[in-house]
Order: structure tokens, then sequence, then C-alpha cells
């Protein structure tokens, strides 16, 4: 009776087990390095070229772009928050993916994910100020580019300096993350107000 009880226990333990492990693997793969368009990431198979390779190969695929952006065309999460305030009427384009806007976005933004963009420059007015939001202000930098070579006045379209990760004061200015208290020089330091739920840990 006894070694048929600890029998049972230890299956019980097992399958606990299982479903945490399973679970950890669920969350874990959400937050891999593979790229947005569900590509597996690179293999290292002995040879760090190879992988350095890939993902620069990756990077282009992203539209990584080739040339910095004017500096005059990035805008600090302060002055966008202003803008906000003051009810300028900007366009605001975040062009994550659609689960990474899920997650947590500026409330005001559209979603076009810059994969997808060409096909949607319809949808942007090229008649107003457009600010581009991605996680980190990379992607944001090639969306920027896609828009003045489709005739997009490169004086209207900006590119939010540092992304959802600075607008949040998870990064401040100099690129450090910040603890409790924000060293942002202003920009973050309090909480942004409009954020639509909370941006994913990943």
């Amino acid at each position: 009776m006894r070694a048929e009880s600890r029998s049972m226990w230890s299956r019980g333990l097992t399958i606990i087990y299982l479903l945490l492990l399973g679970f950890g693997v669920i969350i874990l793969t959400g937050c891999g390095n593979a790229t947005d368009k569900g590509q597996d990431p690179p293999k290292i198979n002995g040879s760090q070229e190879q992988v350095n390779a890939n993902q620069n190969t990756t990077q282009q695929d992203q539209g990584v772009p080739g040339e910095k952006i004017p500096a005059s065309a990035n805008i600090a999460t302060g002055d966008l928050d202003a803008a906000i305030n003051a009810n300028k009427e900007w366009q605001l384009v975040d062009i994550r993916e659609s689960r990474e806007f899920a997650a947590g976005h500026i409330k005001m933004a559209i979603n076009r994910p810059l994969g997808d963009l060409k096909n949607n420059l319809a949808q942007i007015s090229k008649d107003k100020d457009i600010v581009l939001i991605d996680l980190n202000g990379t992607r944001a930098q090639s969306a920027w580019q896609v828009l003045v070579e489709n005739g997009y006045d490169q004086t209207k379209v900006k590119v939010l300096t540092g992304g959802m990760l600075q607008w949040n004061g998870i990064v401040s200015t100099a690129g450090s993350i910040s603890s409790g208290d924000n060293q942002s020089g202003g920009d973050a330091s309090e909480a942004l107000p409009e954020v639509q739920e909370m941006v994913g840990g990943c």
C-alpha cells in the first residue's frame, strides 16, 4: 500500500514537472532571437563567422538601413509627449509586428509592420507629420527610408529615439537600463501616460 502511494506521488510529481517544463518552453519560444518572419535563430556549427553571416543576412531581410537617417529626423520621447498633450494630430505609426504591438503601444498609434509597410502606404497621410515607432529605434530608421523613398517629405517623417523602450523609461537616453529613478535627462523621467497595456519582457 505504501509502495503504491509512493508510486502515485512520484507520477504526480513527474507530471507537474513536465507541465512546468512545457510551459517554460512555450514562454521562452516567444522570447527567442528568431526574426519577426518566424525564421529559426542562427545555429552555431563551430564557426562564429557563419553565425555572424547568418545574423547579417537576417538584418538585411528586416531592412536594416545602410545609411543613418539625418539627426533632424529623430524625435525625443519628451518632445513626442509634449506634441500628444498639445493635440498636434501627428500620425503615430508603430512598425513593430502585430504581436509586439498587442503587448503594449502608445494609444494613438496605428500598427503598420515594417515587412508590409510598402503595401500600406495609402493608409499613411503625406499631409501630416509622422512619427515612426518600434522597440528601440532601429527598424524605424528603415521605415523612415521606405517613406522618404516613396515620396514622403523627409522633414515631416520622424523616428522616436529609443523606441518603446525609452518611451516606457526602460532605457535612458544614454542607453543604459534604468532602475527605480530614471536618469534619462528628463525625456522619460516619469512614466508617460499614453501606453496601452504593458510592453512584454522580450
